[in-house]
């Protein structure tokens, strides 16, 4: 081989070595000041009667089974990050703190409604919270907070606690923002959900958000937006949608609704409606009479 090409590989690979090295010192830095940010929301000072009672523990991805073993794997569905779980003293009792950093708000938020139910007796707290006999559970930003209290007197330290981490954590408290752009009337409250993988059980569908409709006397409904790259995937998905209809029940265009509609239904599904609108595919399921309408608000609001 000649020498020029020889020193030419060299330097080629060289630079390859720098730039896998800047980039993997990146990555740390950014893992590093991501565990100092989590760390930091349950510094000193800590609310009055509250006390450590212990370090605080820290859990990844690969070790988070070690602590909720056989229920990580929907955090890691989420993109779970790590975990702070934080011993502490609360009157005669403990407080348990874990603080689950999810990387993104959508994913906090996803994560949160999938472990709630719209029957919890709901708090104004972070983008929003709930309480139980005993627990305090609430998501802000990025992350998902849980408390839970035992021993006499111990819940007395539950909601200031969590409301001394909602301002460490800070930022604008808001639920993910395409949720505010779909219809408000007749929509069951709490019932909104960021679904990550397999909404409806199609894995074609993800991601995409779930909201519950109810009308008087005549069921609920689920209305589902799921978010693909552009419009000519969105199309894709829902010529999937009607494939998956056609081969378990029936399906036909239904040109009446708008960008792609269809019309479909099936034994275990129900009924369906579903159009386009951009790079969103919008699915109404069991919808009511006026579910042609209610597609073309959502659309509306998604232009």
């Amino acid at each position: 081989m000649h020498l020029w090409r020889s020193g030419l590989i060299i330097a080629f690979i060289g630079v390859l070595g720098i730039s896998g090295c800047h980039y993997s010192l990146a990555a740390a830095q950014g893992s590093d000041s991501a565990e100092k940010q989590v760390r930091r929301l349950v510094n000193d000072p800590l609310p009055a009667g509250v006390k450590r009672d212990e370090a605080a523990v820290l859990y990844k991805p690969d070790n988070l089974y070690e602590y909720i073993d056989g229920g990580a794997d929907i955090y890691l569905l989420y993109d779970f990050q790590r975990l702070l779980h934080q011993n502490l003293k609360s009157g005669d009792g403990e407080l348990t703190v874990d603080i689950y950093d999810m990387g993104k708000a959508e994913n906090g938020f996803g994560m949160y409604a999938a472990e709630r139910s719209p029957r919890y007796t709901f708090i104004r707290l972070g983008v929003e919270g709930y309480r139980g006999e005993g627990t305090l559970n609430f998501v802000q930003g990025r992350y998902y907070v849980k408390l839970a209290a035992t021993g006499a007197k111990a819940g007395a330290g539950l909601e200031p606690m969590a409301r001394m981490l909602s301002r460490r954590i800070g930022g604008t408290a808001q639920a993910p923002a395409l949720l505010a752009k779909l219809p408000g009337e007749n929509r069951v409250a709490h019932s909104e959900q960021f679904v990550r993988r397999d909404p409806l059980g199609h894995a074609f569908l993800a991601p995409a958000y779930v909201v519950g409709y109810a009308w008087a006397g005549k069921g609920e409904s689920k209305l589902v937006v799921s978010v693909a790259e552009d419009a000519a995937r969105a199309k894709a998905r829902l010529d999937q949608f009607a494939r998956h209809f056609k081969q378990s029940g029936e399906c036909a265009p239904a040109a009446d609704l708008g960008e792609n509609g269809i019309r479909g239904k099936n034994s275990f599904e129900g009924r369906v409606i579903a159009r386009t609108q951009g790079r969103y595919l919008i699915a109404l399921l069991n919808p009511p009479e006026q579910g042609a309408e209610i597609l073309k608000r959502t659309a509306q609001g998604l232009q």
